[in-house]
């Protein structure tokens, strides 16, 4: 049931960037023509940001299509990390847009044009309007991480968009063409700042740190509450997507009561989904801690490498 409401999701979400992609194309081109028209930086700024929104929806579409292939004996774990691969080069390239929206603001302060702030104003409400249809579409959806970049790409877009209405109301009324250059300065920080922080949580997934909404030390403390576990040792918590958390732990219990453990199971695969939205687990029962680590037995070792709770530094 609950497979059938992620794969209905999955497809509302295709169908969502597939609309805004429609609505990207149109809008692109008309700002890409009136760009030339009115010789607004802001408005070629918007285009070029325009076309990696359109590039990364896209990829994004590919990325939400190809999460619902099925698992393989290569890909044990499916398709869901290739969802993270595209989000995390739609960032890149918005970084890289970014820079050169940036350089060009010093080149126009350096070398200034005239602007025509009639056609900016109009373009503006134009992009405004369809940017803010695109941000209500996807954001029933922006729970995934590929469908939240894209979400956050338009809000950027409708910001940009009231910017340039702003600039061109200023051109019209004081004649300071400069206030353009500033907005296309100011639209590439924010592009910039947003594509950082994005591309740093792909990143984190990628290398498999805990998710930031989950306290090792707590969720260690919740699994101790269970009556007739007493520790809990090489525990592990990561991500597939920023929706698929994943763990494994060895959990120690009392050795009579190893033969109840199918229970015990039960009882912490509710309180993991319940509390810490964590579905898929693997644990590993114990009479004492590290009692059932093979490192123990065959390199005297007091914990496996990679074991948190034999590690010089924790957090």
């Amino acid at each position: 049931m609950e497979q059938n409401m992620n794969d209905n999701s999955l497809m509302q979400s295709r169908k969502r960037i597939l609309y805004s992609i429609l609505l990207v194309g149109i809008i692109l081109c008309a700002k890409f023509i009136g760009a030339f028209i009115t010789n607004s930086l802001a408005l070629f700024s918007d285009c070029w940001h325009l076309m990696t929104d359109l590039a990364s929806l896209l990829i994004s579409w590919w990325g939400l299509k190809v999460v619902n292939k099925p698992e393989t004996y290569t890909f044990t774990f499916g398709y869901y990390r290739h969802s993270i691969l595209t989000a995390l080069i739609n960032n890149v390239s918005l970084m890289i847009i970014a820079v050169f929206i940036l350089y060009k603001s010093v080149m126009r302060y350096l070398n200034p044009v005239e602007v025509e702030p009639e056609g900016m104003m109009l373009l503006a409400v134009l992009g405004l309007v369809i940017n803010s249809i695109i941000v209500f579409s996807l954001k029933s959806n922006s729970t995934n991480l590929n469908v939240k970049s894209a979400f956050l790409h338009f809000i950027g877009d409708a910001l940009a968009d009231v910017g340039v209405l702003v600039g061109g109301l200023l051109i019209y009324f004081t004649g300071w063409t400069g206030v353009d250059t500033l907005l296309s300065a100011v639209l590439g920080c924010f592009i910039l700042k947003n594509a950082v922080k994005m591309s740093k949580r792909c990143i984190n997934i990628f290398l498999e740190a805990a998710p930031d909404d989950i306290s090792i030390n707590k969720m260690k403390e919740r699994l101790k509450s269970i009556e007739k576990i007493y520790e809990v040792t090489d525990l592990h918590v990561w991500s597939l997507t920023a929706e698929v958390p994943l763990l494994t732990a060895h959990v120690c219990v009392e050795e009579e009561n190893l033969k109840k453990c199918e229970e015990i199971l039960f009882e912490i695969q509710s309180l993991l989904k319940n509390e810490f939205n964590i579905e898929h687990s693997t644990i590993q029962f114990e009479h004492a801690p590290c009692s059932s680590c093979y490192f123990n037995y065959v390199n005297k070792l007091p914990g496996c490498v990679m074991c948190i709770d034999s590690s010089k530094s924790k957090q």
